[in-house]
């Protein structure tokens, strides 16, 4: 055999198992996916009704095989090695997946293929999974995003399995038996029904030769003859469909769709860049007129859906107030039939291919990008030449291709062929109808309408700086870590006795760049009665500066595959980009004329209130939002922390552009700047740039200010409100059980991080007991957020309304053992893995290591702090974790908060379950 160890492979075993081995050593991580070609859409309709069964199959693999009989003992072992495990299932296929150290990669496919091999299916696990699956359909049928995109898929794909949903229908799952989930397990996880894809820091012909061995007893049969009826024509095909659902919602959502080629179809490509041009960036065409010039729409996306089987799906997605939802649908349609009568400007067609050029090389930043981009290529029958032949089709397009679909989406408009589907609140449009929605298409596809073309952005590029000096760095303070020598920092003194801190790491393994300025500010520094502020002005600095207005500015940064964003924490103040590094530079000066030359037009103000208020809107509809409104106050009572990050439809009224302007001005009264950057980059230029920009701004006129001390927030005591409740009308009730803990400066911090770990993921305690033993429900979790002056320790749940007293008493009965009973070495061995795991894979993006490089700094930590996490981590005890814990609680009651049905029990102030037993 030839020599394997860095050659990718692409081969089948003796059993008919394809195997792709592609070995890369720029982080330790292994990537490994096991695909069953095996989705939904094979469930046989004399077997299961109405689907779901291959769902409820991936969910079973993980309760047990022969070699991991224990129920949470399959996640617990990639757990304790500091991995993921996780499983999809989608229409065709169901992918098992796992990252995780390299050091685990041949234990890895060993039990992904155990996994697929030797389930147990054990007969009463079933039945407890089949309630958490329950509790899972019902948070689909509370979200109104999957209720609508579910409707479409029914209207769309009626006559095929695709039209029901791969999670399946609650009143069929919850009889399902063990004897036909054995069934379809057996019929389809067969070798040569599977892919199995490993990428990373491995040794192949070790691998090769592993998986030789564990499929000696895997053994190939016959794969069962797929069911692919052709998409019916009938006479509910010819004509228009709609579907209006009504619930307890906010803002209207709409989606229309109409056909698109499968996958492989020649013209694919095509039309996934017609998509991107009509709407699924900032600078496209219905974004443009729809949010931002028209401000119909908080949101729009276009894309096509391009599966193997029956035919793709042009989709067409937006959501705002019900009142604009059919001006909106008008419009959508009247810009199709202008790009049908005038082609793209060649700028637009540039943008986009950018964009997707630059897509391809971000999936390959992780593992997980590299499998993940093998996986969809092995499905198809051109392979791993897949992605190869659909960049070149790609880059081929013209703006001729795109007017020639787009007259072919107007043709399937005015014939009748598409789909809508709409979600309203109950009391929203009394009077509308489906026919309504069918109608304004056709009304559009009617209307005369003017020829215009797009305006053209012409922009100079920016050329980085002639440096004739080699020893230009020598005249920097520098530092370099001791932990990592990859990891530096250049210190600059500006004016007024402020500093500048560029903090970096070099990369070459990828045309990469990411960067972060970050400063303290944010919620903290609020004043009295403006709470948003901080928000609407970080929005504001990227809607334009005085060198661009917002239009070239988004232009410009499409078309260099470019993104900057900006935010504003409770602490901190913060500017991030990423980048192409042919562009970075630009890109790094596009931040800076943000950061110090904001255009703050009034224009772009009122689009930004409108969107910021239309949010707020929206968050109605999101427990996750709601629960943080609730508890906050709880938690941090009478502090700034207690208010929301984007403040409140009341608090806005007081908010005015000159409020935002004034606060952005304030940002610069900070005694330090830190600007991070990592990746493929020209250090001296981007050094240049930073530096001179800085010290620009500060030599001309400005007025420096000290900053107001910020004051620590008490302690809730057990005489304030411990109970929050806020009534949503849904079918789970979401509960938080929080208290008070350290700040990030507090080193306790990370015993507490770990006692979150062990009580949460797959393989802690309250997955395994409130989700796996008592199907409480499919959503638990814990977590530790620090922030600079206080931190919160919260556990989660999402429950049915008549199980919230139990899911309660049982989260509070876990944390208080944890308090008062050391947790075990193997639990600690655990969580310290996985925390170390879930860094090491970070890791692996630009981005990552770009934050961690600044807020080490800006947190008052040495800049290199982040490389000592491992240190941290590995030095707590079983015993510090309980002792923290015991402290912590003895300080805080604890704070409840609940959003859902009004049916839902909330503890009265004299219930035991407001008290800590921790005696």
């Amino acid at each position: 055999m030839h020599n394997l160890k860095s050659q990718i492979i692409h081969r089948y075993l003796p059993n008919g198992m394809e195997v792709y081995l592609h070995p890369s050593d720029f982080a330790p991580i292994v990537s490994i996916q096991v695909l069953v070609k095996a989705g939904s859409i094979d469930e046989d309709d004399k077997e299961v009704q109405e689907g779901g069964i291959a769902h409820v199959l991936e969910h079973m693999l993980f309760k047990g095989t022969k070699k991991y009989p224990n129920t949470g003992q399959i996640a617990s072992t990639v757990e304790f090695e500091g991995g993921d495990i996780n499983a999809y299932t989608t229409f065709d296929h169901t992918n098992y997946h796992l990252t995780a150290p390299s050091s685990f990669a041949l234990k890895g496919a060993e039990l992904l293929l155990d996994v697929v091999q030797n389930s147990l299916l054990d007969k009463e696990e079933l039945e407890r999974e089949l309630e958490v699956i329950i509790e899972e359909i019902k948070r689909s049928r509370d979200n109104p995003n999957a209720v609508v995109s579910h409707n479409l898929f029914s209207l769309f794909y009626e006559g095929t399995r695709m039209a029901k949903p791969v999670i399946g229908d609650q009143a069929i799952v919850e009889n399902f038996k063990r004897e036909e989930v054995y069934h379809f397990y057996k019929k389809w996880y067969i070798p040569n029904n599977i892919i199995f894809i490993a990428t990373g820091d491995f040794n192949n012909e070790e691998m090769w030769e592993h998986l030789l061995k564990l499929s000696e007893d895997f053994l190939p049969q016959t794969v069962p003859q797929r069911e692919r009826p052709p998409l019916p024509i009938n006479e509910s095909q010819k004509q228009p469909t709609a579907k209006i659902e009504r619930g307890a919602w906010q803002e209207a959502r709409v989606q229309i769709a109409t056909t698109a080629p499968t996958l492989e179809s020649h013209d694919m490509p095509v039309w996934d860049v017609f998509a991107s041009i009509l709407g699924e960036a900032d600078s496209s065409r219905l974004t443009r007129i729809l949010r931002d010039e028209l401000q119909l729409i908080t949101s729009i996306d276009c894309s096509c859906y391009t599966p193997k089987y029956p035919t793709g799906l042009l989709g067409i997605g937006f959501f705002g107030m019900a009142k604009n939802a059919m001006h909106a649908l008008k419009i959508i349609v009247q810009e199709i039939r202008r790009l049908a009568e005038v082609p793209p400007t060649r700028e637009e067609l540039t943008r986009v291919l950018n964009t997707l050029k630059a897509q391809r090389i971000y999936s390959r930043e992780s593992m997980d990008g590299i499998s993940r981009c093998a996986g969809m290529s092995l499905q198809t029958s051109q392979k791993l030449e897949f992605e190869n032949l659909y960049m070149e089709s790609v880059s081929k397009v013209t703006t001729e291709q795109i007017r020639l679909t787009a007259q072919k989406v107007m043709s399937q408009l005015e014939a009748g062929n598409f789909h809508i589907s709409v979600a309203l609140a109950k009391e929203s449009l009394p009077e509308i109808t489906e026919k309504d929605f069918i109608d304004s298409v056709f009304h559009a596809v009617k209307m005369t309408h003017h020829n215009e073309e797009p305006l053209e952005a012409s922009l100079q590029k920016s050329n980085s700086p002639n440096y004739s000096k080699e020893s230009w760095i020598a005249l920097y303070d520098r530092k370099t870590s001791e932990l990592n020598a990859d990891v530096k920092q250049i210190k600059i003194q500006l004016p007024f006795g402020k500093t500048l801190k560029i903090n970096y790491r070099l990369s070459k393994r990828l045309p990469v760049t990411s960067g972060m300025l970050l400063l303290k500010g944010g919620l903290m520094n609020e004043p009295k009665n403006k709470n948003g502020v901080s928000g609407l002005m970080a929005s504001m600095l990227t809607r334009g500066t005085q060198r661009q207005n917002y239009r070239k500015f988004i232009e410009e940064l499409e078309d260099n595959a470019s993104s900057i964003s900006a935010f504003s924490s409770r602490d901190l103040f913060g500017m991030r980009f990423d980048s192409i590094s042919e562009n970075s530079l630009r890109t790094a000066q596009m931040l800076l004329d943000c950061f110090f030359r904001p255009e703050f037009s009034q224009s772009e103000w009122q689009r930004t209130y409108k969107e910021t208020i239309e949010v707020l809107i929206a968050q109605k509809d999101s427990p996750a939002a709601r629960l943080a409104r609730v508890s906050q106050p709880l938690l941090f009572p009478n502090h700034p922390y207690a208010l929301s990050g984007i403040g409140s439809e009341k608090s806005l009224e007081n908010v005015t552009k000159e409020d935002a302007q004034e606060f952005w001005s304030q940002l610069f009264h900070a005694k330090e700047f830190v600007f991070s950057v990592a990746g493929d980059f020209d250090l001296r230029s981007f050094v240049n740039l930073i530096e001179s920009e800085f010290k620009t701004f500060f030599d001309s006129e400005y007025e420096n200010k000290l900053l107001e001390k910020q004051f620590e927030p008490q302690f809730p005591v057990q005489n304030d409100p411990l109970v929050g409740f806020d009534e949503l009308e849904r079918e789970q009730a979401h509960i938080t059980v929080s208290f008070r803990s350290y700040p990030i400066s507090d080193s306790r911090r990370t015993a507490l991080e770990l006692g979150a770990n062990i009580l949460a993921g797959q393989g802690g305690r309250l997955f395994l007991d409130l989700r796996d033993k008592k199907s409480l429900a499919y959503t638990v979790s814990a977590s530790q957020s620090p922030n600079v002056l206080a931190g919160v320790f919260t556990a989660y749940i999402a429950t049915a309304s008549h199980k919230a007293k139990e899911a309660i008493e049982g989260i509070k009965l876990h944390i208080e053992r944890l308090a008062t009973e050391p947790p075990t070495e193997d639990e600690l061995k655990r969580a310290q893995r996985s925390v170390l795991g879930s860094q090491s894979i970070e890791s692996q993006h630009h981005n990552y290591q770009a934050s961690q490089l600044a807020m080490s700094d800006v947190y008052g930590l040495e800049f290199d702090n982040f490389l000592r996490f491992s240190e941290r981590v590995n030095a707590v005890t079983p015993e510090m974790i309980s002792n923290v814990l015991k402290s912590l609680l003895s300080e805080n009651p604890p704070i409840i908060s609940i959003v859902g049905p009004r049916e839902t029990w909330t503890p009265k102030n004299d219930d035991p379950v407001l008290k800590w037993d921790i005696n």
